[in-house]
């Protein structure tokens, strides 16, 4: 189901939020924060966050917006939908930046400090890889402005 056709429907049960959350993950490897194949696709990504912020102002109002889990898997280990560790720093700086930009945006977290062990049935965002080394986006986790 669509973000949109699911906002539909918590309108029409007159649903009420305190705040609106979800899980901005890219579609592909080939999607950025600020684009990508997924610009103007039906998802909720990064990319379409103005889309998505409109959306939720005309179904429930001037909500705060809760990124609750965010990232983008590394090749390596993830060969299949990874982007390389570098991209991976630099999307991370990119998504922050534009979480912060954005007063709505309350809450945003990146998923995971660590890669899964199991490359097959896990989730390989991670600041480092599951035997602990740092990915550069490490140092640009740390390096993104607080407060």
């Amino acid at each position: 189901m669509s973000p949109l056709a699911f906002m539909q429907g918590m309108r029409a049960a007159h649903a009420r939020l305190d705040a609106y959350a979800q899980n901005p993950y890219p579609v592909s490897s080939g999607e950025t924060p600020t684009g990508g194949v997924c610009a103007s696709c039906g998802y909720f990504t990064m990319a379409r966050l103005p889309t998505i912020r409109a959306d939720v102002t005309r179904y429930f109002g001037a909500k705060p917006l809760w990124l609750t889990e965010y990232g983008y898997q590394t090749n390596p280990p993830d060969k299949a939908f990874g982007v390389s560790w570098a991209k991976q720093a630099q999307y991370l700086i990119q998504s922050y930046a534009i979480a912060r930009k954005n007063p709505r945006i309350d809450m945003f977290l990146w998923f995971l400090v660590r890669d899964e062990p199991n490359v097959a049935a896990g989730w390989q965002s991670g600041l480092s890889t599951a035997t602990g080394r740092h990915k550069p986006a490490w140092n640009a986790f740390l390096a993104v402005p607080r407060g």
